[in-house]
């Protein structure tokens, strides 16, 4: 069809407190959120989509590897979205 895009699914969980900060309804921190997005899409896209203000330092894994914002999401992903934390 002319105008569609394709759209897949990502998983995403949120961490560090981070569920409560974004626009989403009944979130499941054991099951994340799946979501519908354009294929192709960055990660970047992902704040926007459910309400998280990238002003805060935050750390992303894609299927368990570290990566930046500008990493090209595809279907299937799992993305974990967290604040740094340290310890001693």
């Amino acid at each position: 069809m002319f105008g569609t895009k394709e759209r897949i699914t990502v998983k995403v969980k949120l961490f560090s407190g981070l569920d409560s900060q974004a626009i989403i309804d009944s979130y499941d921190p054991d099951a994340g959120i799946n979501l519908q997005i354009v294929k192709g899409a960055r990660l970047k896209k992902i704040f926007k989509t459910i309400g998280l203000s990238r002003k805060e330092s935050m750390v992303y894994f894609i299927n368990g590897k570290k990566v930046d914002v500008n990493e090209k999401l595809k279907n299937g992903d799992v993305l974990f979205i967290m604040k740094p934390v340290s310890g001693g």
